[in-house]
């Protein structure tokens, strides 16, 4: 009960701060999920810190941080949409960084490098093209659609989680997770898909069928961001990324669903609905 009370508390704490940050405007915004990237990626690399490998942590940040603020200028309509191609000259930084540091295993350094910034840094990235939106060829900053989409997120977990705790029996994926179970996964998905009727209503220029579609890929995009998360975890004898967050671990743990839902929802948005 105490561990509940205190994962209630620190998590609606959370949903402030993210929600306040959306609320806000864009600089917030920018402020916040910069944060979040840049404290993903210190939890993430410190799960190497007394491995064999050596990730190069200093320019992981700066891609980091360079890719998100590329992404968020050019959505913001700052800069032209070609600038997105001086990822690529950045990142080759990583290799020639690697020819000179006279570390061991090279190619596993620029592999756990390269990993951080494909599943965290791009995902979380993609997010400033679902925050804004061009009205009459000006971009403008409409968090709309990302909020539905944490909230969905959210009711998943929470929903998930009461009903594991509560009903949970048969395990879902024992060997990566051995808490989760169906119980759980099927009440957060009929929770999941009833949010699916509020985020129609909240925009209805998305059919509350495309709503429904949404939810379904959220449910299985985000159960498979917690699984791999929990893999990555389990691989180095680690409960929770950090102890930031109370009762939730740390950033980590807390967005880990996001990293994949995100790329799943995008790519939906482009392909089927506009």
């Amino acid at each position: 009960m105490k561990n509940l009370l205190t994962r209630s508390i620190t998590g609606l704490v959370f949903v402030w701060v993210i929600l306040g940050s959306l609320l806000l405007g864009k600089i917030a915004f920018f402020v916040v999920f910069g944060a979040i990237i840049i404290g993903a990626f210190i939890e993430f690399y410190s799960l190497f810190k007394n491995g064999t490998y050596q990730p190069n942590k200093k320019i992981g940040y700066e891609a980091a941080f360079f890719i998100f603020t590329l992404s968020f200028l050019v959505s913001a309509g700052y800069i032209p949409t070609n600038w997105l191609f001086l990822i690529f000259p950045f990142l080759l930084r990583i290799f020639i960084a690697e020819l000179f540091s006279k570390k061991a295993s090279p190619v596993e350094n620029m592999a756990i490098t390269f990993l951080a910034i494909g599943y965290i840094a791009l995902p979380v990235s993609l997010i400033n093209f679902m925050v804004f939106s061009t009205v009459e060829d000006t971009p403008q900053f409409a968090p709309n659609l990302l909020i539905a989409v944490l909230t969905i997120i959210w009711i998943y977990d929470s929903a998930a989680y009461l009903f594991g705790v509560s009903f949970g029996r048969h395990r879902l994926f024992e060997r990566i997770s051995p808490k989760k179970s169906w119980e759980g996964a099927i009440g957060g998905a009929l929770a999941a898909l009833a949010a699916s009727y509020a985020a129609f209503i909240f925009i209805p220029e998305i059919s509350l069928v495309n709503w429904i579609v949404l939810s379904a890929l959220i449910i299985v995009s985000a159960t498979l961001g917690d699984l791999t998360e929990s893999m990555i975890k389990r691989s180095f004898g680690v409960k929770d990324s950090s102890n930031l967050i109370p009762g939730h671990g740390g950033i980590l743990d807390r967005f880990d669903s996001l990293f994949f839902v995100v790329p799943v929802v995008v790519l939906y948005l482009k392909l089927i609905i506009e």
